[in-house]
């Protein structure tokens, strides 16, 4: 092989090598530019969820928190029953309260709730709102009850159907469910959607 052809061989085997290092460097490169997009994208999703999680955790937290301010005066009808009328009045005022908050940023927060959450967490939330419903409806009821009437003003009616089956299903009674029992169930579910929610996020906590 004559020094011509060498040094030609040389060159094209040198340009071909730079070529390929220069491809594999690229494609390298284009791999490691996808992987911290897509790193950022599961960063950025994660802490949606978390946001969203966190929000919704402290709506309910205060939601029955309302609610067991709403019990306190329903005790006190029984142990100061000449005061009966006073107490059964701030029970109902601050039942509305409740209700409220629950008609405006609880439902809000369930609905923002059920368009970001995965299956598991969305499927909590849905058992602390069926708790929520539970409780809350059983309050008004033991408030009508002291009342004479139901809260809207009309005739005392019995439980609907659903609502008295769903207490039995969970072991209560329907005409005059434990309030006590019925307030620590729904803390349950809200403690039990925490976890989903920790376990999700890989966290121990979202409220820490």
């Amino acid at each position: 092989m004559d020094a011509g052809l060498a040094a030609v061989l040389g060159a094209t085997v040198g340009a071909l090598g730079t070529a390929a290092a220069g491809a594999t460097a690229a494609l390298l490169s284009r791999s490691t530019a996808r992987h911290q997009v897509r790193t950022e994208t599961l960063r950025a999703l994660r802490e949606s969820r978390r946001a969203t999680y966190v929000s919704y955790a402290k709506t309910i937290d205060h939601y029955l928190d309302r609610l067991a301010t709403t019990l306190i005066p329903l005790e006190r009808v029984e142990r100061f029953p000449d005061q009966r009328e006073v107490w059964t009045e701030n029970a109902h005022k601050q039942w509305k309260e409740a209700l409220r908050y629950r008609q405006t940023e609880v439902d809000t927060q369930r609905v923002l709730l059920q368009l970001d959450a995965t299956r598991s967490v969305a499927e909590g939330a849905q058992q602390v709102a069926k708790w929520c419903v539970l409780l809350s409806r059983a309050t008004g009821r033991a408030i009508a009850d002291l009342k004479g009437q139901d809260l809207d003003t009309g005739p005392l009616s019995a439980p609907s159907p659903n609502y008295a089956q769903l207490l039995v299903d969970e072991g209560f009674d329907p005409e005059k469910p434990d309030l006590e029992r019925l307030r620590a169930r729904t803390r349950e579910a809200y403690n039990a959607f925490l976890s989903a929610a920790a376990a999700d996020l890989g966290e121990n906590s979202i409220l820490a």
